[in-house]
């Protein structure tokens, strides 16, 4: 099992050397793959939630504010506000939200604070099926190639439960 755990450990960490530095991630981003503003304030504040979610929240909020309006996400990033709004629909309250430590840096956008980027940052992207990459985005092929991986694993153990399940209640029936 703890090879499993070490497994599944290491498809979520996706190699640094596959990130184009194109601050696109920086520019856009969503909370949990659909989250509006005002829910993930809801979970930042919450007492009921999981405290890792609620840490969470709070995590994300530190480093990104919303954009005003969905209008002025789409005209920043329209491809990726198309690919959310796919999934979630037009008339969803998904929240688009950008760094706030993003900045011009020379032609480019960059982090003003790489160096000392919160854990958050550096843990980003974490392959999930709700994580959105952008098109041109060095992670998305692995991002996603992982996450089939880490499906199958958990199918595979789900399997297994199952069989078990099966077993144990067999057993239970014969005594």
């Amino acid at each position: 099992m703890s090879n499993i755990l070490e497994r599944v450990n290491n498809l979520l960490k996706l190699p640094q050397h596959l990130c184009n530095m194109c601050g696109n991630c920086c520019r856009m981003a969503t909370f949990k793959g659909g989250l509006s503003y005002e829910e993930v304030l809801e979970l930042a504040n919450s007492k009921d939630e999981d405290e890792s979610q609620v840490v969470g929240a709070k995590d994300f909020l530190a480093i990104f504010q919303p954009y005003v309006s969905s209008e002025e996400a789409k005209k920043i990033a329209p491809e990726f506000t198309e690919s959310v709004y796919e999934i979630f629909g037009k008339d969803s309250k998904v929240g688009f939200f950008h760094c706030k430590f993003l900045g011009k840096m020379g032609e480019k956008y960059g982090c003003l604070i790489h160096e000392d980027r919160p854990q958050l940052c550096r843990m980003y992207p974490i392959p999930h099926e709700r994580t959105f990459y952008f098109p041109e985005c060095g992670f998305k092929e692995q991002g996603r190639k992982n996450w089939e991986e880490i499906k199958n694993i958990i199918s595979s153990l789900e399997e297994k439960r199952d069989h078990l399940q099966s077993k144990a209640k067999a057993e239970e029936e014969k005594e």
